[in-house]
């Protein structure tokens, strides 16, 4: 999950254009721009708790930072602390309302912590406000697919596949979920279809032989 990471340029680029327009540079500023700075250096080097920290103080200063928030979310998901990571998520979704990118990753520890009746509700809401969003579709697939609920799997993983149909791991999603249906044909053809592109995709190996 790249969301932390791809903050990266984003957050450098605003807030030294924000630093560097004359009456808006104080002190504040300069410490929060620091903190992102040294927040971010943290992590590509692997410290994610100095980074998470970095971040935390970002916050001390402004409670309401969308992309402290934001962050710190992300990089509780880092270290596997999932509901740290739901309440930050849902505090950065809580500052903007129209943050897709925040329910998208509010997803990933509501998926980790199995939470899979509040997962679909806000997958089902993602897909509704951007069905083409890769993120929001085929992370719905998984969701149904982890509640067995295969029919509204198959129909979403093909969905995803017709707008991504490069995407083998959604084909890998539809050959399984196929195979719970009990479709064996269907699922032949989509394990085919991966092993085609990759010949030793061992997940597509291990269906076809469970037939």
């Amino acid at each position: 999950m790249q969301y932390g990471k791809n903050l990266v340029a984003v957050i450098v680029a605003a807030l030294i254009l924000l630093v560097a327009q004359p009456g808006l540079a104080d002190s504040k500023t300069d410490k929060m721009a620091d903190l992102f700075e040294s927040s971010i250096a943290q992590e590509s080097s692997g410290n994610i708790d100095r980074a998470l920290n970095e971040t935390l103080a970002v916050l001390k200063l402004d409670t309401k930072h969308y992309l402290g928030n934001f962050r710190a979310a992300w990089l509780y998901y880092y270290k596997g602390s999932y509901q740290k990571s739901i309440t930050y998520y849902k505090k950065a979704a809580a500052l903007n309302a129209d943050s897709i990118e925040a329910k998208l990753g509010l997803l990933l520890p509501l998926m980790a912590t199995k939470k899979w009746g509040e997962a679909e509700t806000l997958g089902e809401k993602l897909y509704a406000m951007a069905p083409y969003n890769y993120y929001a579709s085929s992370r719905l697939a998984y969701i149904y697919y982890a509640q067995e609920k295969y029919t509204e799997a198959a129909v979403q993983y093909k969905k995803v596949i017709k707008a991504f149909p490069s995407e083998i791991d959604m084909m890998l999603g539809l050959g399984w979920t196929y195979l719970k249906l009990g479709k064996k044909q269907d699922a032949k053809n989509a394990f085919t279809q991966v092993l085609i592109v990759n010949k030793d995709n061992l997940s597509a190996k291990t269906g076809l032989e469970s037939m």
